[in-house]
């Protein structure tokens, strides 16, 4: 059954087999490492091991990612009798046990277990979990030889999950296991360089070397230490499919930030095409003329521009609602729209895996957000968040992430896809 299996799978497999485990077992370490695979045959091996007849649970950060990190697998392994799942009905069966399916996105994810008595759990992506679901996870996981197995990559080492379980090994009933990209054999050397290519600072050091450090200094270092990589002078107006402009609106303290950002070559890489800074508090009425103002530059510069998204922070909901009025009577018709927000260590990884890949592009007239990526650093008192006292603009990257955040999906879909790239064909 260990064909194709590496020494350290093999390992951990058979530490399953022969019940070499305790309530807790995790698999971490670095991406693509097959600790998700190997562990989806423990988990395997677990519900053969467990009576049919009790509840089990399958855990994501939502049920899409369970699906595509979990459940895709299961269907490529386990003889369709055996295995079926909905995710409408949030059930599965996998060897006729009942296995029930979960995502745990939202602040109200723990409700959804409440009163369940389960024999087994597993869990996709720990540490994207809120701490109150995992807690109550574990209080539902009552009956005799009851088992957790999870995997997760390295976070922040003040994250609940390292501080609270992994910290406390020879407290608590917990076991791990650690594998690294370089542990994974059955990935091409050259492949595996390219992948260590893809990261830097401190997601390198997290997602390639699986050690729990604190994000610290510059953010991004690839772009402060080598900016001439990344800044142009022009861009083919062919080659943009798509023009967002990010808005974010100035505080007592702060200026309004917009960044017009193009996506180019069906959506695999982005460039950011114009600025404008707003100084100082203006009535709403100077500040839309403004705006508009920076609308009519970049549409009639480079063309149709898909989407207006603001900041609905404070009172951006009422600023964008008498914006979508004024550009509508004196510019024209044009979508506004409230940006979405994700978390900021998400953004960070997005925009420095483009740069990795040289995916991103910054035209040489937006010496605003030019100088915020050379400076932009980590908070050192805060787990994973930027530096946002005054030292840095940080506005200008907030805009800036407000307009390619509502592609970061198909973005980060074009990365997965190669670990090559031959660069973006801009002049």
């Amino acid at each position: 059954m260990f064909d194709g299996f590496t020494e350290k799978q093999k390992s951990f497999v058979r530490d399953v087999i022969i019940g070499n485990t305790k309530r807790i077992n995790i698999l971490e370490g670095s991406v693509r490492s097959g600790k998700t695979y190997v562990s989806l045959i423990a988990w395997l091996i677990l519900l053969a091991q467990m009576p049919n007849e009790n509840n089990y649970l399958m855990v994501g950060k939502t049920l899409t990612s369970l699906k595509r990190n979990c459940l895709s697998i299961l269907d490529s392994i386990v003889p369709p009798k055996f295995f079926k799942y909905s995710l409408i009905k949030k059930e599965a069966s996998i060897f006729d046990h009942k296995i029930f399916l979960e995502g745990v996105n939202d602040s109200r994810s723990e409700h959804k277990i409440r009163g369940m008595t389960l024999q087994a759990a597993y869990c996709d992506e720990i540490t994207l979990y809120p701490e109150d679901f995992f807690t109550m996870l574990l209080s539902r996981l009552s009956q005799t030889g009851s088992k957790l197995l999870g995997t997760t990559n390295p976070d922040s080492p003040m994250h609940w999950f390292y501080q609270k379980f992994l910290t406390r090994q020879s407290e608590i009933s917990l076991k791990t296991w650690k594998f690294l990209l370089d542990d994974n054999t059955t990935i091409e050397t050259q492949i595996r360089n390219d992948i260590k290519k893809e990261y830097t600072g401190v997601f390198y050091e997290r997602f390639v070397l699986g050690r729990w450090v604190q994000a610290d200094g510059i953010i991004y270092d690839q772009f402060a230490n080598e900016p001439e990589k990344y800044i142009i002078s022009d861009i083919k107006i062919s080659q943009l499919d798509s023009i967002n402009i990010g808005i974010d609106y100035g505080a007592s303290k702060s200026n309004t930030a917009l960044v017009a950002v193009g996506f180019c070559n069906k959506f695999e890489s982005i460039c950011v095409l114009d600025e404008m800074q707003i100084e100082g508090v203006q009535s709403p009425e100077q500040l839309y003329k403004y705006i508009a103002q920076f609308v009519r530059k970049v549409f009639s510069k480079f063309g149709n521009i898909n989407n207006i998204l603001a900041d609905w922070g404070g009172l951006g909901q009422v600023l964008t609602k008498g914006l979508r009025y004024y550009l509508y009577r004196y510019v024209g018709q044009f979508q506004v729209s409230d940006c979405k927000k994700i978390k900021i260590i998400d953004r960070i990884q997005l925009l420095s895996r483009l740069m990795s890949f040289q995916r991103f592009k910054i035209m040489n007239t937006c010496t605003n957000t030019i100088e915020s990526l050379k400076n932009a650093v980590w908070d050192s008192s805060a787990i994973d968040t930027r530096l946002d006292d005054g030292s840095v603009n940080i506005d200008m990257i907030d805009a800036m992430e407000y307009a390619f955040i509502p592609h970061a999906s198909i973005l980060n879909s074009k990365l997965n896809i190669s670990t090559k790239f031959g660069g973006m064909n801009i002049i």
